[in-house]
């Protein structure tokens, strides 16, 4: 009996029904390349939009790891990509600087498990201003002059980058609150850093007073009630989303303040030998707005 053996072999096929043998695989045009840059940039926009309207630490963790998550799938993506020959070196550089800006971010996530970035306020700027996001912006530059008949484009998903801000009101109230009493409440800080205290009643914030690392500021003029009260410390002060932004903290007394008339109360956010005030720690989201 004779035998005959068969081979089979199998080949990828493409979605455009052409058959994808490694080097051989058909180079994109110019316009396909640039399509798949453009969805590059229109996949990552609400990434970083999400990094940005982060306002406590657990969200902007979630968001920096989310959005160094989709880095890597878009660096993977171009990996599958045969681009025009010209800007083969640029296609990779960019490819590289997706997936340096993706580790990049997540440390940033842990710098944000750790307090010391606390909204997008800080987090943003800072992974824009990431070597990866450099690299990026380089890559980019490549690819708008690495052909001379085309200039492609992609990056207008990162934002510029900046420096640290380190914004401190004046001491005293903040704006906001309401007024109308007599009552009074001087605030005194630690000198490790800038402090927020917060005179809450139900879901009403009463009064906000700022005072800086050492300082000490009095709000007056305040109604007659009974508060909680909130304080946070940190750097960077957001006036527009009542934030720290770096450095967070979030505590509360333990005991309420009453206002009846004339009262004064004296708060000190610091240890003292003859202090008769404790506090507690506070989960970040549950803390306060304006």
């Amino acid at each position: 009996m004779r035998r005959h053996t068969f081979l089979l072999v199998l080949l990828p096929v493409l979605a455009s029904g052409l058959v994808a043998c490694g080097s051989d695989e058909p180079r994109l045009t110019p316009d396909a390349y640039q399509g798949v840059l453009t969805d590059l940039d229109k996949s990552l926009d609400p990434a970083f939009d999400g990094v940005g309207a982060a306002l406590t630490p657990e969200d902007l963790s979630k968001a920096l790891t989310a959005t160094a998550t989709s880095l890597t799938s878009q660096a993977d993506k171009l990996a599958q990509v045969r681009p025009p020959e010209t800007v083969d070196a640029a296609h990779g550089k960019l490819r590289t600087a997706l997936d340096e800006l993706a580790g990049d971010l997540t440390s940033l996530s842990q710098d944000a498990q750790d307090k010391k970035l606390c909204t997008g306020g800080s987090g943003l700027p800072r992974a824009a201003s990431a070597d990866g996001a450099n690299q990026v912006r380089q890559a980019a530059q490549e690819l708008t002059t690495a052909d001379s008949g085309r200039a492609f484009t992609v990056g207008a998903f990162l934002p510029v980058g900046t420096p640290d801000q380190t914004r401190r009101p004046a001491n005293g109230s903040l704006p906001g609150g309401r007024g109308g009493g007599g009552g009074e409440l001087t605030v005194n800080a630690s000198s490790d850093a800038d402090a927020v205290v917060k005179l809450t009643q139900g879901t009403e914030v009463i009064r906000n007073v700022f005072v800086q690392a050492g300082g000490s500021a009095t709000a007056d003029e305040i109604p007659d009630g009974t508060y909680e009260v909130f304080y946070t410390v940190g750097t960077d002060w957001d006036d527009v989303n009542a934030r720290f932004t770096r450095d967070c903290d979030f505590s509360k007394f333990d005991e309420t303040l009453s206002y009846d008339r004339y009262t004064s109360y004296e708060l000190t956010l610091y240890g003292v030998i003859s202090g008769n005030a404790s506090t507690s720690s506070v989960d970040p989201g549950a803390f306060p707005g304006s």
